[in-house]
């Protein structure tokens, strides 16, 4: 038996409409795969504390994906969203206020393992 994964949802607020699967593209144009994650706290690191999610099986997943054509299924993805913007290029001889007011980006460059699609 298969183990259950988390697998983010949309559902209408109003009460009554069934939960939605989410998908997502693996990159501008390419085709939408199914998305699931191996626990709670990896889903939520993905999408956001507030996303909802269901529990299913792989197959279970993929017998819903099917009718779309959807095939494959992105299991724990590191980072979902566009890439983050980048701290632009400055000479070595510039010195940087910290304290101004404005944003500050820092990190490794990061990029999208898969990108946000519509739900169906």
């Amino acid at each position: 038996m298969d183990a259950l994964l988390f697998v983010p949802v949309r559902a209408d607020d109003s009460g009554g409409a069934p939960a939605v699967v989410r998908t997502a593209r693996t990159g501008a144009g390419q085709e939408r795969v199914g998305l699931a994650f191996t626990g709670e706290e990896r889903l939520h690191a993905a999408l956001g504390p507030t996303q909802r999610w269901i529990r299913l099986s792989r197959p279970a997943l993929l017998a819903l994906l099917r009718p779309l054509g959807i095939e494959d299924v992105r299991t724990d993805p590191l980072y979902v969203g566009p890439q983050m913007p980048q701290m632009p290029e400055l000479p070595a001889s510039t010195a940087l206020d910290l304290r101004a007011a404005r944003p500050v980006l820092a990190g490794a460059r990061r990029h999208a393992q898969w990108l946000p699609d519509e739900v169906w």
